[in-house]
């Protein structure tokens, strides 16, 4: 198929999904007559647009500057000619590679879609705020200038900052053995290697520590970060204007509300240039003098100004404006999708996040570095997850089920409210709980991340019943 003609049919498809979010908001209240419709509707999109890609890759729209060099012209008379082929091949390489990213940007947000809606515990609440036609950037552009800031910050949430994640610790040790000393190498996962080591091996010598870091990002795909970050805070945008009002009338009294709302108004009369983060800043004024002297005067007039400067009280509201609008952009939106990627964690086994869309190209099991930046009320999630990938991984070993393990690791660092909250079920918690508690290498596991008291009670409990048993047994 030629290039052009694919690029329209492509751009013809999107753009019979521009209203399609439309379709998806109240999701919840029509649920029951929408649900299965709308999630094979979203299924047979992606496949058309996988489709779309899978033909733009193999013509090359993912190299598009691929043999569109310099053209170079023997005669003047050619020179012409060769600049109306350059600005042809260069308008078509945009087009190209414009449509390949609209293309990305759409499956991305259908996959979103599909595990959001298959999921119990996915978030309904984002799905009209998807880019399903693809114009994320158009999106972008149309949020208000003040939720730019958070949402770079919600991308820098997903990355690897630094030197990366430290992954594991590398040490060369002196141990005793059997009255003798000998070398030994070790690799761990630990980041408290000295307490790994007095547990292990007593007492030893460090002679070498080498410290090794992942690049590995909690998110590695753009257009996934992208979406997600767009789609939390447009989703509550209404909840985070709503929080900087009741923020605003709680912090600045009314006369100062009253002096930035002044301000604001005749600073609207100028362009952007002229105020910037509430303050006028004179060297970034390009107007002309007569212009600049007008406002300063305006704003003196207005008791707002005193020598050509804002009066202190006017400069501290605006930056405490200024910060009230930048800490709940970016609390809100990270608050909802702490939640939302604790459940996703808690609830979904290694094997069950593999194939899950929810978080599409998300860590399986992340370290607990990715997940510093996580915020849930009343709980603290990077203790909760680190136990349970560390139940994932060494509970099989003693053919102890790992369903619900999300629901064990709450409990065992808080209480059976906080376990019900998440949608677990008391009776199954138990079951596993007693079949840990029987067993003492995993006591030992985690004798240094819990409180083992608290799983012994279950082991407790077994033994009284059986001590009943027999007593009941020796009457007869």
């Amino acid at each position: 198929m030629d290039s052009s003609v694919l690029i329209k049919e492509c751009n013809d498809f999107l753009d019979c999904l521009t209203n399609f979010g439309d379709e998806l908001k109240d999701f919840e209240s029509k649920k029951e007559d929408s649900a299965y419709p709308i999630s094979e509707t979203l299924e047979s999109n992606l496949k058309i647009l996988e489709n779309f890609r899978e033909k733009m890759e193999l013509q090359g729209f993912d190299t598009p500057y691929i043999g569109v060099g310099r053209l170079k012209g023997g005669e003047d008379d050619d020179i012409y000619e060769i600049i109306n082929y350059s600005s042809y091949l260069r308008r078509m390489v945009d087009e190209k590679k414009g449509s390949l990213e609209r293309v990305k940007y759409a499956i991305v947000s259908h996959k979103i879609a599909i595990g959001n809606i298959q999921e119990d515990e996915g978030n309904k609440t984002i799905l009209p705020y998807l880019s399903f036609d693809g114009s994320y950037k158009e999106m972008l552009s149309k949020i208000p200038p003040f939720f730019i800031k958070a949402y770079k910050r919600i991308l820098s949430a997903f990355e690897t900052e630094g030197k990366g994640i430290l992954s594991s610790i590398t040490l060369s040790l002196v141990i005793l053995e059997n009255g003798k000393r000998k070398f030994k190498r070790i690799k761990i996962e630990e980041e408290d290697y000295e307490g790994y080591i007095k547990k292990t091996f007593g007492d030893a010598i460090i002679t070498s520590l080498k410290k090794n870091y992942s690049k590995n990002k909690l998110l590695n795909d753009q257009y996934v970060k992208k979406i997600l970050s767009l789609a939390y805070l447009s989703a509550y945008a209404d909840e985070i204007i709503q929080k900087i009002d009741e923020k605003l009338k709680e912090s600045l009294s009314d006369e100062e509300r009253c002096i930035v709302k002044k301000y604001k108004m005749i600073c609207s009369d100028f362009k952007g240039d002229d105020c910037e983060s509430g303050i006028i800043d004179v060297r970034a004024m390009d107007e002309t003098k007569l212009k600049k002297m007008n406002l300063k005067m305006d704003l003196e007039e207005k008791g707002l100004y005193q020598n050509g400067k804002p009066l202190k009280k006017l400069k501290e509201s605006l930056k405490a404006e200024d910060e009230i609008f930048e800490n709940i952009s970016l609390e809100v939106p990270l608050k909802n999708l702490s939640k939302d990627l604790l459940t996703y964690y808690l609830k979904k086994s290694a094997d069950e996040r593999t194939r899950s869309n929810q978080f599409p190209s998300i860590l399986v099991t992340p370290s607990s570095a990715h997940l510093n930046w996580l915020i849930v009320e009343n709980i603290e999630p990077k203790k909760i997850l680190d136990l349970k990938f560390l139940l994932e991984k060494e509970l099989p070993k003693y053919e102890i089920p790992i369903k619900n393990l999300g629901g064990v690791s709450i409990y065992l660092h808080y209480d059976w409210d906080f376990v019900e909250s998440f949608g677990f079920e008391k009776t199954e918690i138990e079951g596993i709980l007693k079949l840990m508690a029987a067993m003492n290498d995993v006591k030992e596991l985690l004798n240094d991340k819990i409180d083992v008291k608290k799983l012994e009670e279950f082991n407790k409990i077994k033994k009284d019943k059986t001590k009943n048993f027999l007593n009941a047994l020796g009457k007869l």
